[in-house]
């Protein structure tokens, strides 16, 4: 409920309200009992009077606050390399040329970059990484600045070894 997902509550409410639905067997009544250090919280509250629409008011008014999902789409963009620091340099400096790119060639496109930053696990396979998240809408002119941006990086000898992914609208930001 607490990782850092806009998609965290959706799950927690999805889980809770399916353990206390399936408690009890056809009449016999059943009894769900859900531990946790946050009995006040909300969603918990919801999910135990199974009140789906209330859930849904809640959430989808702090989707539109948040700017998540319905109203934007979410480009998650994944850097990874063996090299801590040239993984870090090339994320920073693919964010630069985000913001350079939107100031001047792109500035009929709204969004809102976050990042870059150390991923929720920052090393696998011995690869560092990090991410960038934009937050737009997915429009063609969105995926030709982001398609340019993955050209020029992929042509550049200094980023060459570097591993650049784009996820757009992913089920989870890693």
């Amino acid at each position: 409920m607490y990782n850092g997902d806009f998609r965290a509550y959706e799950r927690t409410f999805s889980l809770l309200t399916q353990v206390v639905g399936r408690s009890g067997r056809g009449e016999d009544a059943g009894i769900a009992i859900i531990q946790t250090l946050n009995p006040e919280n909300e969603i918990i509250r919801l999910a135990q009077h199974q009140d789906y629409e209330a859930f849904y008011q809640t959430e989808i008014l702090s989707r539109k606050l948040m700017v998540y999902p319905p109203y934007c789409d979410i480009y998650h963009v994944g850097f990874s390399w063996e090299d801590r620091e040239e993984t870090e340099k090339c994320a920073s400096a693919f964010f630069a040329s985000i913001k350079e790119k939107a100031e001047y060639e792109y500035n009929d496109q709204k969004f809102i970059l976050l990042g870059p930053s150390v991923a929720a696990v920052p090393k696998i396979s011995n690869k560092y990484r990090y991410g960038i998240i934009i937050k737009c809408k997915n429009t063609k002119r969105m995926r030709e600045l982001i398609g340019t941006l993955l050209k020029d990086y992929g042509k550049n000898q200094k980023y060459k070894k570097i591993t650049i992914s784009i996820d757009i609208n992913p089920l989870t930001i890693h």
